[in-house]
């Protein structure tokens, strides 16, 4: 049973159920954007993020303890980021990027600046940072840095031309720069969110295993595994809580002038990541 065929009635009442109609819905929320009614790329969709994201972050912490990651991985964690960022924007602004000469500019600039900030950042921590605990702090202060850059750049369009803004009947009434730079403020706290707990628990459960297991210390192969599989649980259970620490509509007061009271603004999908 597709939306689309429930939507025209081409479905007889005796063929749907709860179930199946709850299922339809979850699969064509996850599919389609909200506001292009596009299908989404598979690999930057929200549902991805456990398995994508925590195989990234998992050999970046890995490779931690060797000093520092290399440009190679941080580019890859980097790419897919923008990946993410695009998929998820705000669909609704005045001009949508699909010309693929300027993705493609636009995926290469956030990538390229979010790289080199990554790396740089994380190398300027390590050498400067000797307190156990502020050092496990190091990735999330190098994904957060990023995230300040890679969204904005990817998402430019949000704050150049605005998000459409509606008046309190739900009506189009115009594009707010101040309301699609919120947004992505938003936006860039969810994925901090998203990450945080994930990022110092693993490390830190990593360390216990490695003082209180003879077996875990001499295996380091099994350190991998170990942070992507722990790392994607937690993400699993994070997703839906960074999501919902926004709403994705907004309520902004309108200036005197305009006459039209309070209008509410929809800033796009919030998290992130």
């Amino acid at each position: 049973m597709s939306n689309t065929e429930y939507r025209n009635g081409s479905i007889s009442n005796d063929d749907i159920t709860d179930t199946k109609l709850l299922c339809a819905q979850q699969i064509y929320e996850n599919v389609i954007h909200p506001d292009t009614n596009e299908v989404q790329n598979r690999f930057g969709r929200l549902s991805f993020i456990p398995i994508g994201k925590s195989l990234l972050v998992a050999v970046l912490l890995s490779q931690l303890t060797r000093n520092s990651s290399s440009y190679t991985w941080h580019g890859l964690n980097q790419s897919y980021d923008s990946l993410v960022n695009f998929t998820n924007r705000n669909g609704d602004t005045k001009f949508i990027p699909t010309n693929q000469v300027r993705f493609g500019i636009t995926i290469l600039a956030a990538t390229g600046t979010s790289t080199l900030a990554a790396f740089h950042i994380e190398k300027i921590l390590l050498s400067k940072i000797c307190h156990p605990i502020l050092y496990r702090c190091v990735p999330l202060i190098t994904f957060a840095g990023a995230s300040f850059i890679n969204v904005p750049i990817m998402r430019h369009k949000e704050i150049i031309d605005g998000v459409r803004i509606y008046d309190c009947n739900k009506e189009k009434v115009g594009y707010s720069r101040l309301a699609g730079l919120k947004g992505i403020g938003e936006t860039i706290v969810t994925r901090i969110i998203l990450l945080a707990p994930g990022v110092v628990l693993i490390q830190y459960l990593e360390n216990v295993l490695d003082n209180k297991s003879c077996w875990f210390r001499k295996n380091k192969w099994a350190h991998l595994p170990f942070n992507t599989i722990g790392f994607g649980i937690i993400l699993i259970g994070m997703l839906p809580t960074a999501c919902a620490v926004f709403p994705q509509f907004r309520m902004l007061k309108a200036k005197r002038r305009l006459g039209i009271g309070q209008l509410s603004v929809r800033l796009g999908e919030v998290p992130l990541l």
